[in-house]
This record gives structure tokens, sequence and C-alpha cells, in this order.
């Protein structure tokens, strides 16, 4: 359907994390020789097997920032197909596990985001959700000043939001991570901020906002998903 430059320039919109596409649909294309460490979620919808299905779920599996690995959306029951790639894989002597089942991601992804809540024990960080701009702002400041009011607080919060963080990339977007993609955000954003604290030795105020606001896009963005199930060809 495309000439070779086009197919070119969708290439370079496929890696440039600034582009507004999202999805991309293929066949036999982009299965070797292609590289997007931000690209998170691949759908299967083709028989595939051994050497071709293990380069297929590759695309996915680079690390990129709080992205720690990819999500494979199975529609066609692979699961034997895959299993028998992976120990060609693991014969290679790569003994790393190569898959992790959502449902275990969840499950670390919980255990961290309540050590994360503990540390903010006896400060309502959840007002922030219902104030006005003005006091979010307030409230991020405090957050921060909140963490490094307790013993060793930035290094605990700064390795338990990074460990949630991974777990939740894995997670989404499932109804779990869902649920507390907003108080996520959150600390993300905190993260950011204290890291930069950190570096700078500044004070925490209003200044850090950007990273605020950064880090809530970056992740929201990932984690939208429908509420409704739309039958295409009747829109059509």
């Amino acid at each position: 359907m495309r000439t070779k430059q086009a197919r070119d320039d969708l290439a370079k919109r496929m890696k440039d994390i600034n582009d507004p596409l999202k999805l991309v649909i293929v066949r036999d294309m982009r299965l070797t020789g292609f590289d997007v460490p931000s690209m998170h979620t691949m759908y299967i919808d083709k028989p595939m097997q051994g050497h071709g299905l293990m380069q297929a779920i590759a695309r996915v599996n680079r690390i990129y920032k709080d992205k720690q690995a990819g999500l494979i959306v199975d529609y066609l029951g692979l699961a034997s197909q895959l299993k028998e790639a992976l120990s060609y894989y693991t014969q290679d002597g790569n003994k790393q596990q190569a898959t992790i089942p959502q449902e275990q991601a969840i499950t670390v992804m919980h255990e961290k985001y309540e050590i994360v809540k503990d540390l903010f024990h006896g400060f309502d960080y959840k007002h922030y959700f219902i104030a006005v701009p003005a006091q979010r702002t307030e409230i991020l400041a405090s957050a921060m000043e909140f963490i490094l009011a307790i013993a060793d607080g930035s290094k605990r919060y700064l390795q338990a939001v990074t460990e949630l963080s991974y777990a939740f990339s894995i997670a989404i977007p499932s109804d779990e991570a869902l649920l507390i993609r907003d108080d996520v955000a959150l600390f993300m954003a905190i993260k950011s901020c204290l890291m930069k604290l950190n570096e700078t030795g500044d004070k925490p105020d209003g200044s850090m906002k950007t990273d605020y606001d950064h880090a809530i896009k970056q992740l929201i963005s990932g984690a939208v998903t429908s509420d409704e199930v739309l039958d295409i060809f009747k829109v059509a």
C-alpha cells in the first residue's frame, strides 16, 4: 500500500515518543532490525511459533525509563507455542525468566503500593486530587517535606516508588493498576522532585510543578482504557 519512503517515514514516527501515533497494525513487518524501546504493548492475532514468535514479542521487551517490560495481549491462545519457543531460548544459555504473568506483577504492585502508602502515614496526600491548582503545588511541596522528615526517608521513598513504577508498568492496563494510577502518578511526581532536590539542593517549591505535570502526563497517557466494547463495523 505504501512506498518505501512512506514506510521509512512511518518507522521514524514510531520511534518518536512525541509523535501522536499510538497504534500500528502490521502482518510481517518490523520483526527484525527494528528497535523502539518505548513500545509497550503488542496485540497478537496471527498464528506464530518458534523463532518468528520470539522475534515478534521481542519488539516490546526493551527497558525504557520507567518501563521495565512489555505487555503481550494474546487473542489466539499461543501459550503452548510460546512455551516451546522459550525452551529454545533457555537452551541457548539464558536462564533469566523471559515472561512474567501479569497477575504476578499485580501482586508485586499492590505490595509496593502499600509500602509507599505507609511512608505517608499521617499525611493526607489524597487531598491533592480534590484541591484547586494553587493548593496542589503546596501539597506537593508539603509531601516532599514530610518524606524528608522521616529517617532516611528520601532514600527509602525513591527505592519504593521505583519498584512500584516497575511493577505498575507491567500491570497496566489491568483494572487493579487503573484503580491506583493517579496515586502512582503523584508518587512518581514527588520522586522526580526529590531527585531534583538531591541534585540541586534547592528547597521544595512551586518551581517543581513542571516535573509533576510531566510525570502525570507520561503515566496517565499510557493508562487510558475504554469502558465499553464497540462494534467497529456498526460504527462504520
